[in-house]
């Protein structure tokens, strides 16, 4: 049976340093204990977990080749624990110039594996430096943990064998977690590489009621979002992959004609696009509909998000809607996007930008002789 890598990451020689514990531990005593107790779980009889600790799985002498093999092994598994207790991690050059590998290895994790990367605080019971370079090294690692874990769940215990145990029961309800969401991954290939039912209705479709069909379903669902209610929604469809022009063309620039919508909808916000897209849609391809490279595209569970900064212009982009469940669950996975990037107020603001350049387009209209 093939196992589950887990991948532990945190430093690893740490000390707590506080009194809220009955005595001292440190992170390298945690991660053997996890290690030692989570490959003891089996499933109808068989191990099924393999966890992966850069103080027993790998060594290199030489900090560059350590660096590397550190990533590549992470780049490897299929769950991330992130164990923070504040610190950064050593660095190639030793100094505030580049991050910790600890914060790397966050990076590479939140960039690359989002939904299978968990973090637990543990900082409270580490005392790290006020001043000097490591300082700032651990305030840049902090700033990107908030930013990308607002709710990280916090350990409390006032024993160390508590807090083993409490922190082995959290990543035993993370790797519940992952094995569900992959589950439902899976069941998305199946369902798509399969084709019966709705998806088999929608695959015998011409475009222009395929087109109509993925517009009707995106309203129904998206004019529901949550914080968006006073925002103009716009909905449109591309009934192919984005790379066959004749479905691509069916939506045009819509963007060019926003200022209108002001006066068909009595929303004091937006505009916001929401493209269902049949098939496949690419990076290149959704920059390419604006018409220019300089944009600000994010690659989401959904598909893509698009911002223009300068007119602010925003569009999201959804991906492989092939039947209206799959448009039910685009509208699940940009709600759950649109919480965990802490994006959603921004978007807002922007889209009162938007509305204040339209208006004043609109504005333009009575103005005569050019």
């Amino acid at each position: 049976m093939n196992k589950l890598k887990i991948f532990l990451s945190s430093r690893v020689n740490s000390v707590s340093n506080s009194d809220k514990l009955d005595r001292q531990f440190t992170l390298g005593e945690l991660r053997s204990y996890l290690r030692e107790e989570l490959e003891k779980e089996t499933f109808l009889g068989e191990q099924i977990l393999d966890v992966i600790i850069n103080e027993t799985n790998f060594n290199s002498s030489i900090a560059k080749d350590a660096f590397k093999n550190c990533m590549d092994t992470m780049l490897s598994c299929n769950v991330i624990i992130i164990l923070y207790n504040g610190e950064a991690g050593w660095s190639i050059t030793g100094n505030s110039t580049t991050n910790g590998i600890c914060h790397e290895e966050f990076l590479v994790a939140v960039n690359k594996f989002s939904d299978m990367t968990f973090a637990m605080n543990l900082s409270g019971f580490f005392k790290l430096p006020e001043t000097g370079p490591f300082k700032l090294i651990n305030d840049e690692f902090a700033k990107d943990v908030q930013d990308s874990f607002g709710n990280m769940e916090t350990i409390e215990a006032t024993r160390v064998d508590e807090l083993k145990e409490k922190v082995l029961k959290q990543i035993k309800q993370y790797v519940l977690t992952s094995i569900q969401k992959s589950f439902f991954t899976q069941k998305r290939v199946v369902a798509g590489a399969t084709v019966y039912g709705e998806t088999l209705d929608w695959s015998k479709l011409n475009y222009p009621e395929r087109h109509a069909s993925l517009k009707e379903q995106a309203k129904s669902l998206f004019d529901t979002l949550p914080a968006f209610e006073n925002v103009i929604k716009a909905y449109y469809a591309i009934p192919d992959h984005m790379s066959v022009a004749d479905a691509r063309n069916m939506i045009g620039r819509p963007f060019i004609y926003e200022h209108n919508l002001l006066e068909k909808d009595p929303a004091t916000t937006g505009v916001i696009h929401f493209v269902t897209v049949y098939g496949n849609a690419t990076e290149i391809q959704v920059k390419n509909l604006v018409g220019y490279p300089d944009l600000t595209v994010i690659k989401t569970p959904f598909g893509f998000y698009l911002w223009e900064k300068n007119v602010h212009i925003q569009m999201f982009f959804l991906k492989a809607c092939i039947n209206p469940d799959t448009v039910k669950s685009r509208l699940t996975e940009v709600i759950i996007w649109l919480k965990g990037s802490r994006e959603q107020a921004k978007i807002l603001k922007r889209a009162e930008a938007r509305y204040s350049i339209l208006e004043a387009v609109n504005r333009t209209k009575g103005i005569r002789g050019f």
